[in-house]
């Protein structure tokens, strides 16, 4: 029979194994919960008998509490202070307020790299008493400026800025634009020691009082103090001073350099205090992003840190690489890097037909006329200046070389046609009048040192969460015209399917050279937004974007903006670009690796990018880095090669062993016939 003696009111222990004592006695476990929850609505239950009460009690006592949880484990109260476990703590009241304060005072109290708790006490106050004494108040004030008047004694400015503030009061209550309170501020401050906590109020009070706000510490009264600090608003010391709606209004902290949403990814350290700037760029008006830098300040670092941690999230990345940097990071996600180089077999034909915006019909000849305005702005890079005649001729060629593939202006549905070449458009120069010198400007690309890059048929799939384009191994004039072809491949695919994205294009000086390809960059980047698409430029030449009339559009269209170190020849066109103090600029040239601005919406801080040693050692591309790391690899690999052989050896070893110790089979059986 199972054990019935009551598991509350006599427990017993359990065995380890066997749990099913406490299962069977669930239910009364389960009905006593049930009465002691009735017994605290009711107060008191004449239903229940003596024991069932002391069983209850018992219930009560070992239940665990929120305060066992979150009470120190020892308080020392003293004259000045407290020590809590091992923390040193003081509580500030504020004692005397200047006569104008000014909005947002409290931002750099607030924004010290302390640990503090600010308490604010507001009291609503009878308007109708208020009123009867400012009354009774002003009537004082002017009988004392009129006797001071009468008996010939030089006026007095104090008593005359009293009456005014008093007069202009009465006016704003009687009219219901202002109200009076009583307003008590406290602030505890918190350290380890006793010296640091000394230098902290120290501290405090210079910055408070340079605004003619004076503090004093709370002096026998520690205690009390400190609980009026605590998130249980409780009032225990009433240090208030009576004050209007405008000046309390005032010190609320309404900017503030903490940067910390309850969703998103970690960029890094806040370095005003020491907190995580945690946040979702696609919750920003735009999801676009800048990120300026000198060459090895770690932009490319924050670049790839940054998609790491979205591909967590699920987030689909694009990216052109232009050295290779983000092999290590796409192999270890399990994406896809395209390398584009005359050599490599992966081709993208630029003549493709963009697919008509998701959940639209292409009316007749819109994806064809989309794909001829895109071919102009490439076939200008690759031909250069061109004359508005030659602009015309080569508009003609390019819509003749679609119609010798059945692809026109008027066709309706071009499924299963196939999209011609540049091979075609050349064949089509060199038999249209005036298109002959841009023909043989492109047989370099069709049969010349550039041959088949540009000519044939696109063979990409775009299927993994991350896709890198590599163009290390392009010369640097092919580098432009690439960019400008993947990035309208990429254009087309996000505009047919909406999804999270990030497109990432390192080193954008390329494109903003050139005024097609940055006109296109700049479209991209002012459409991302309705596509779900968060555009990241990486650049160190600030000067082309400054200087391109493309360049300050991009930025303004982007949400996010990262500043890192910056050369002092650059810094004050960033400067003026970024509106930035003189504070901040000191700021970017004394920032050392991995530092910098970070400016997000209307909110801008100085931050430092963290990583873990395992996200640093995927995605770092400092050389020393890169070597050691090479060397560790093929030391691992060295170990584990010797450790084969020796296993090989060994087994080697045991079959040799059982090859000896077996005897070799006779070449006739032995006779079985007894002996003579």
């Amino acid at each position: 029979m199972p054990d019935t003696q009551n598991p509350i009111t006599e427990p017993a222990p359990l065995p380890t194994p066997v749990l099913h004592p406490l299962i069977e006695a669930m239910d009364e476990l389960l009905g006593l919960h049930r009465k002691t929850e009735e017994i605290l609505d009711k107060k008191e239950d004449e239903s229940l008998t003596p024991e069932e009460r002391e069983a209850v009690k018992r219930y009560e006592q070992g239940l665990q509490k929120m305060l066992d949880m979150i009470a120190p484990a020892g308080l020392q109260v003293r004259t000045k202070d407290l020590i809590i476990n091992d923390l040193y703590a003081r509580t500030l009241y504020v004692y005397n307020w200047p006569n104008y304060i000014y909005p947002n005072w409290l931002a750099q109290t607030i924004n010290l790299d302390i640990t503090m708790d600010i308490a604010h006490f507001i009291y609503p106050s009878n308007n109708k008493a208020i009123m009867k004494m400012l009354r009774k108040k002003v009537a004082e004030l002017r009988s004392s400026i009129r006797m001071l008047e009468q008996r010939g004694i030089v006026r007095d400015p104090t008593l005359e800025a009293a009456l005014q503030d008093a007069e202009e009061l009465r006016d704003l209550l009687a009219r219901g634009q202002e109200k009076l309170f009583q307003f008590g501020m406290y602030i505890t401050v918190y350290a380890d020691d006793e010296e640091h906590l000394k230098k902290i109020q120290t501290d405090l009070e210079s910055l408070l009082g340079g605004k003619l706000v004076l503090t004093k510490p709370a002096m026998f009264q520690m205690e009390h103090a400190w609980a009026s600090t605590l998130p249980i608003c409780v009032d225990e010391i009433e240090i208030n001073r009576n004050m209007n709606t405008s000046p309390l209004a005032a010190s609320f902290p309404f900017s503030s350099s903490d940067f910390t949403d309850d969703h998103g990814i970690l960029y890094g350290i806040n370095r005003h205090n020491d907190s995580l700037i945690i946040f979702d760029r696609f919750d920003l008006p735009n999801a676009n992003s800048n990120i300026f830098a000198t060459s090895g300040a770690g932009k490319s670092f924050t670049a790839k840190l940054e998609l790491l941690r979205y591909l967590m999230l699920g987030t689909e990345v694009l990216v052109i690489d232009p050295e290779n940097e983000y092999t290590n990071l796409c192999e270890a996600v399990g994406g896809a890097f395209i390398p584009l180089s005359v050599q490599s077999p992966y081709r993208v034909n630029p003549f493709d037909l963009p697919e008509a915006i998701r959940g639209e019909d292409a009316a007749p000849g819109e994806t064809l006329r989309a794909a001829v305005i895109n071919l102009h702005g490439l076939l200008k890079l690759m031909l250069g200046p061109i004359t508005p005649s030659e602009d015309g001729v080569l508009d003609k060629a390019i819509l003749d070389t679609y119609a010798l593939n059945g692809i026109t202006l008027t066709s309706e549905d071009h499924t299963g046609k196939e999209v011609p070449t540049m091979q075609q458009l050349v064949d089509v120069l060199l038999t249209t009048e005036g298109g002959e010198n841009m023909a043989r400007v492109l047989q370099k690309y069709t049969q010349g040192s550039f041959a088949g890059l540009f000519d044939q048929r696109t063979n990409v799939k775009l299927d993994k969460q991350m896709i890198v384009f590599q163009i290390r191994d392009l010369e640097e004039q092919l580098r432009p015209i690439a960019i400008y072809i993947v990035l309208n491949f990429l254009w087309n695919r996000i505009r047919t399917e909406l999804k999270r994205r990030i497109l990432v294009i390192d080193e954008a000086w390329n494109l903003m050279q050139h005024e097609d390809s940055a006109r296109f960059l700049y479209g991209i980047v002012k459409r991302a937004r309705k596509y779900y698409l968060g555009v990241t430029t990486i650049t160190q030449d600030v000067d082309d974007f400054v200087e391109s009339p493309y360049g300050k559009p991009i930025i303004t269209n982007s949400s996010l903006q990262m500043l890192m170190k910056q050369s002092p020849a650059t810094v004050d066109s960033l400067q003026k670009l970024f509106y930035l103090t003189d504070g901040e600029k000191y700021v970017l040239l004394n920032s050392d690796v991995g530092q910098g601005i970070l400016f997000a919406g209307y909110k801008h801080v100085a931050c430092e990018i963290i990583a873990s040693p395992e996200e640093s050692a995927l995605i770092t591309t400092k050389p020393s880095e890169v070597v050691a790391k090479g060397v560790a690899m093929k030391k691992e690999s060295d170990e584990k090669q010797q450790e084969t052989d020796k296993k090989m050896e060994q087994m080697k070893q045991i079959a040799d062993a059982k090859t000896v110790a077996q005897p070799p089979a006779p070449d006739q059986p032995p006779s079985t016939s007894p002996p003579a």
